[in-house]
C-alpha cells in the first residue's frame, strides 16, 4: 500500500497550495486539502486526538477511486491534516470505479482498527464489494490485514455490488458488525459477529426498509441509556438520513424500533457518523453536500474550479428527549463569539428590514414567542440577486430563487412553542437549529462570485420576536496542514 499512498501524499503536498491560495474555503467546516471528499469514516478518539477519516480522491474535484483521507483535532472544531490513511493498492480494491469505501474505526487492546469496504471487479468483470480491515499502533501508519477480505460474500453467500459500509462495535465479549446490503431491490442491514475481529459469522437481518433499495453508512451506539441505529437510505424520496431509537436483540439479531426520525431536513447532510467525546458526550458529523448536487457543482466557483470539493457539517451534540434525537450547536462554538448586533425593535409591519452584511462565520439567534404572524429571514447577494429565504410559521420553510435544490421548498417541523431558532452561517453553508424541537435543516447556498450576504428580516406582530442577535464568530481558516 505504501507506494500508492506515498504517491498520493506527494501529489497533495505538491499541489495543496493551489487550493489554499485560490479558493474561499469555510472557516469552521472541515474541507479537504485538495481534491474531492464525501462520507466521514471511522470517527474515534485515539492516542490523545479525535480522528476524522473520510472518503477521498485527491487527484480531481469529482468522485473517483476512493482513498481514506485523515485529519485530527483536539476540540472537534480545529483540524490538522494528516497523510492519507488508506490507498486502494490491492487487487480486491484497485479498480478505477472502486477503492476503499466507507467504514468505521475501533480501538482494541491499544490498537486502532479500521474496517472498510473494498470495491473492485471480479473475474467475471462485475463490480463487487467486500469487507476488509487495517490496523495501526500509533493512529498514523496503517497496514492492511494479510488475509483480507475478512467477509467475501453477503449473508446469502453471494458476491454483491451493494454490500458496504461496515460499522463495528463490542458488546460484552463479542464484536458485532453492521453492513448495508441490497437484496431484491430492498435495503437491509445485516448483522455479523466475531470473537477476534477477523473471522465473522452472519447473525441476521436486523432491519430493512422496503421503500428504499439500499441502506448506506449505518451507525450504532448507546445514548442516554438507549440504543440508536442510523443510516442513509437510497431510493426513498428526499433520502433523509434516518435514526431509529430502540433495542438491539443480540440473540435474535433484530433491532426493535420504538421511535424513528430524521437527522436533518435539508439536502446537504448525508452519511452521518458519531464521535464519543472524552467526557461521554456524543457528536454527529455528516457530509455537508448531497448526491443530488452532482450535476450542479460545475460552475459554482469554489466547489470545483478551485481544486477542492466537499465539506463536513459542524459537529452536533446529540441527546435523546421524549424518544427523539435532539441536536444542538456544540458548546465549543461559543468560545469563538465576537461582536454582536442586538435588535429589540423587531416589528417591521411586514417590510424587510436590513440588519447587516454578513461576511464572516456568524450565528443568527431569534428568541420567539407564540403567534400566527410569519417571520421571514432573507439572505441576498446584491450582485446577482440570489435570495435565500427562511419563513417561520408553524414549521420552518426554506426557498431560494437561484439555488437549484432550494427552488423546491424544504420544510422542518418546529415545536408548538418554539422559543429559539439559531442559524449557523459559514461561507456557503446554512445550518438551522430549532432548539425547541431539536431538529436541524442544512442547505448549501453557492453564491456565484460573492462571499457576503445581506441579511434582512420581517415580522408583522408585536413581540413575535423578542430579540434578534447576530454574533460574528472569530474564526478564520482553522483547518491547518
Amino acid at each position: 500500500m505504501d507506494k500508492k499512498r506515498n504517491a498520493a501524499n506527494n501529489y497533495i503536498e505538491k499541489y495543496k497550495n493551489l487550493a489554499v491560495k485560490t479558493s474561499l474555503q469555510p472557516a469552521l467546516h472541515f474541507t479537504p486539502p485538495l481534491g474531492w471528499m464525501n462520507d466521514p469514516n471511522g470517527l474515534i478518539f485515539f492516542n490523545g486526538h479525535y480522528h476524522l477519516f473520510y472518503q477521498y480522491h485527491p487527484y480531481e474535484t469529482k468522485w473517483r477511486q476512493m482513498y481514506w483521507g485523515h485529519a485530527v483535532s483536539d476540540d472537534l472544531i480545529t483540524w490538522r491534516d494528516l497523510p492519507i490513511a488508506l490507498a486502494p493498492s490491492e487487487s480486491y480494491e484497485d479498480s478505477p470505479e472502486g477503492g476503499c469505501f466507507s467504514g468505521t474505526a475501533l480501538e482494541h487492546e491499544g490498537m486502532l482498527y479500521l474496517f472498510y469496504t473494498a470495491v473492485a471487479r471480479n473475474a467475471a468483470g462485475d463490480l463487487v464489494q467486500k469487507q476488509c480491515a487495517a490496523m495501526s499502533e500509533d493512529g498514523l501508519h496503517f497496514s492492511k490485514y494479510e488475509n483480507n477480505p475478512i467477509i467475501q460474500t453477503d449473508h446469502l453467500g453471494n458476491e454483491n455490488s451493494h454490500f458496504r459500509d461496515p460499522k463495528v462495535w463490542k458488546h460484552d465479549n463479542t464484536f458485532y458488525m453492521l453492513v448495508g446490503v441490497s437484496q431484491d431491490q430492498v435495503g437491509k442491514l445485516a448483522l455479523y459477529k466475531s470473537e477476534n475481529l477477523f473471522d465473522w459469522t452472519f447473525v441476521n437481518i436486523v432491519f430493512e426498509e422496503p421503500g428504499g433499495w439500499m441502506l448506506e453508512c449505518p451507525d450504532f451506539y448507546e445514548l442516554d441509556g438507549q440504543e440508536v441505529l442510523t443510516f442513509s437510505p437510497v431510493g426513498i424520496k428526499g433520502e433523509y438520513s434516518t435514526y431509529l431509537i430502540g433495542k438491539m436483540d443480540y440473540q435474535e439479531g433484530v433491532f426493535h424500533v420504538e421511535s424513528r426520525g430524521i437527522l436533518d431536513y435539508g439536502v446537504d447532510f448525508y452519511a452521518p457518523q458519531t464521535f464519543l467525546s472524552t467526557n461521554g458526550e456524543r457528536y454527529v458529523i455528516g457530509w455537508q453536500n448531497g448526491w443530488e448536487w452532482m450535476d450542479e457543482w460545475n460552475g459554482f466557483g469554489a466547489l470545483t474550479e478551485n481544486n477542492w470539493c466537499g465539506a463536513m457539517s459542524m459537529p452536533r451534540r446529540v441527546s435523546i428527549r421524549n424518544k427523539q434525537l435532539y441536536s444542538t450547536i456544540p458548546g465549543q462554538v461559543t468560545a469563538l463569539e465576537g461582536a454582536q448586533i442586538i435588535i429589540n425593535d423587531t416589528q417591521t409591519n411586514g417590510y424587510l428590514k436590513k440588519v447587516t452584511e454578513i461576511q464572516t462565520p456568524s450565528i443568527i439567534e431569534l428568541s420567539l414567542k407564540s403567534g400566527e404572524s410569519p417571520i421571514t429571514l432573507m439572505f441576498k447577494d446584491q450582485r446577482t440577486g440570489m435570495e435565500d429565504r427562511f419563513i417561520i410559521e408553524d414549521q420552518l420553510r426554506y426557498h431560494s430563487n437561484e439555488n437549484p435544490l432550494g427552488r423546491k421548498t424544504l420544510t422542518m417541523p418546529l415545536a408548538k412553542k418554539e422559543n429559539r431558532v439559531k442559524i449557523l452561517l459559514d461561507l456557503y453553508s446554512m445550518e438551522v437549529f430549532a432548539e425547541g424541537e431539536g431538529t436541524v435543516l442544512s442547505v448549501n447556498s453557492f453564491f456565484k462570485g460573492a462571499c457576503e450576504r445581506e441579511f434582512s428580516f420581517s415580522c408583522c406582530e408585536d413581540d413575535r420576536i423578542e430579540k434578534l442577535v447576530v454574533t460574528k464568530l472569530n474564526a478564520k481558516r482553522l483547518i491547518t496542514g
